[in-house]
């Protein structure tokens, strides 16, 4: 019996070292919160583990960890998706964290309104040029009439101060430079329809 006792005495240490190195050996993993407009996903783990990403069951992307990781995705995670991630290191308890993805309120009426103001520059610094060309195009016309004898042709000859090329070329001038000022008119009004519609989806999620 004080054999058994002896042996069980001498064992017990073990067995609590033992079950000290099994806990010891847990990894530790800290991940960031993921938004669905995120491309990396960052955080912490036990240096040398190697993460590994699934939609699924499906692999998506790998990584080994150096303390730190961030592993890049091709594209934003949608938050209808499962996704999950898997930590291993030889020795160690692997460890699986299922993601949130958390929807990002994106502030589009904000969006909107600075568009909004930009078309309403362009439109106010282009207004006096369009003012100018409606007042010079009924001389414009006159000029060319064939008649250069009639009233009308004589009364924009002095308007154009003797020289009807010069003010012709003025007019086509001012034309041409409402024109490029009034370019970006058409891309600003197409990047606020998208937004107008990515709000309206938005408050649809």
């Amino acid at each position: 019996m004080k054999k058994i006792n002896l042996i069980l005495g001498l064992s017990l240490p073990f067995m609590f070292l033992s079950s000290a190195n099994a806990s010891s050996h847990k990894l530790t993993v800290k991940i960031n919160p993921i938004n669905d407009q995120a491309k990396t996903i960052t955080g912490k783990t036990t240096k040398g583990t190697k993460v590994t990403l699934y939609e699924g069951r499906k692999t998506i992307a790998k990584k080994k960890s150096s303390g730190n990781f961030s592993i890049k995705v091709t594209k934003p995670l949608n938050f209808k998706n499962k996704y999950h991630l898997l930590a291993t290191k030889k020795g160690y308890t692997s460890k699986k964290i299922n993601l949130k993805i958390i929807v990002k309120r994106i502030d589009y009426d904000a969006k909107i309104k600075q568009i909004t103001n930009q078309i309403k520059a362009i439109k106010n610094q282009v207004k006096p040029l369009r003012q100018q060309v409606q007042a010079m195009e009924p001389f414009i016309n006159a000029l060319e009439n064939d008649d250069p004898t009639s009233s009308d042709y004589q009364t924009a000859l002095q308007q154009a101060n003797g020289n009807a090329e010069a003010y012709e070329e003025q007019y086509n001038n001012l034309k041409a430079q409402i024109k490029a000022d009034s370019n970006p008119l058409g891309l600003l009004y197409d990047q606020r329809q998208a937004y107008i519609y990515k709000s309206m989806e938005q408050l649809l999620k």
